[in-house]
């Protein structure tokens, strides 16, 4: 028999958004433990392929939702700062703790990318999350992975080393300018020079929407967030991911977690995987990927 998990949409408010998703969960009674994914950059969505069906058939229910302006959402993501998604997150953590079907005591996140850091930013500020799992979600600040991105991103699709280091410098000029009160239209023009360039469409700020979200979300460093983590923590990194310098991702977080005495936490690197933690393009999740995820949210949210 196929299994077939139940979804039903899902809507929620903040800040003045209406904010929709699918909640998936198991065809049997609950209540269940949940998760709710938050997303990386970029507009995001609910459709998240295969995984909310691997979480039912495993026992979780979970809720994925459109970003704000996004699918059938209301509002504008690029306004958002990262302290503005994780307050946004715990607003959906809270949805589902209300529910009778949901273990109001088991409700974790799921963070890809950006959103680990979001993840990470709102387990801290809140003891109703009950596990952080985050998937290529940084130890380094904002400014830092850009810039490692462009920096390994470039050479591999086959860019000059002068392309990269212009790259880099509109980076940076464009945090600068906007920082120093610059109007992000402003910056977009004083660099349209480059718009034709090959590797232009690289930069994180290709728009002036996106130059401002970008300069708005650049002071960000999960130091902060990390020391004040209490909850159990599972980091997961493709070894050969080329938009985060895992090997420091890697030893800041065990570094600033010891320091902070928090001792549930693992850091899973997957050899040969990419930033999805695919093993080659097209490919499935690397061998172990989700079996490791589902056992170890077993054994944290209790779940026979």
């Amino acid at each position: 028999m196929l299994f077939e998990p139940v979804s039903t949409e899902l809507s929620f408010r903040h800040d003045g958004d209406d904010l929709v998703g699918d909640l998936v969960r198991p065809p049997w009674p609950g209540p269940y433990p949940a998760v709710v994914f938050v997303e990386g950059s970029g507009p995001g969505g609910r459709d998240l392929g295969a995984w909310p069906t691997r979480l039912a058939a495993a026992g979780f229910a979970s809720l994925a939702y459109d970003k704000p302006g996004s699918g059938s959402s209301t509002g504008d993501w690029t306004r958002q700062t990262l302290t503005d998604r994780a307050d946004e997150t715990l607003v959906a953590v809270r949805t589902l703790r209300d529910r009778p079907d949901i273990r109001a005591d088991a409700v974790a996140l799921i963070g890809g990318s950006q959103g680990g850091w979001v993840a990470q930013l709102a387990a801290s500020r809140s003891d109703t999350v009950a596990a952080v799992v985050c998937v290529s979600g940084p130890g380094v600040g904002v400014l830092a992975q850009e810039e490692h991105r462009l920096r390994h991103q470039l050479p591999a699709e086959g860019h000059r080393d002068a392309d990269v280091q212009q790259a880099v410098a509109l980076l940076h000029d464009q945090v600068r300018r906007v920082r120093s009160g610059e109007d992000p239209v402003r910056v977009h023009a004083g660099q349209a020079r480059w718009e034709s360039a090959p590797w232009y469409p690289r930069l994180a700020g290709t728009t002036p929407r996106s130059i401002a979200f970008l300069a708005g979300i650049a002071d960000h460093d999960p130091t902060a967030a990390l020391t004040e983590l209490t909850c159990p923590l599972l980091a997961i990194f493709g070894a050969d991911d080329l938009l985060v310098p895992v090997p420091a991702s890697v030893r800041a977080i065990t570094s600033i977690l010891r320091e902070a005495g928090h001792t549930d936490h693992e850091i899973v690197v997957f050899p040969g995987a990419d930033h999805n933690i695919r093993t080659y393009a097209g490919a499935a999740r690397a061998p172990g990927f989700d079996e490791l995820v589902v056992t170890w949210l077993q054994r944290r949210l209790r779940l026979p």
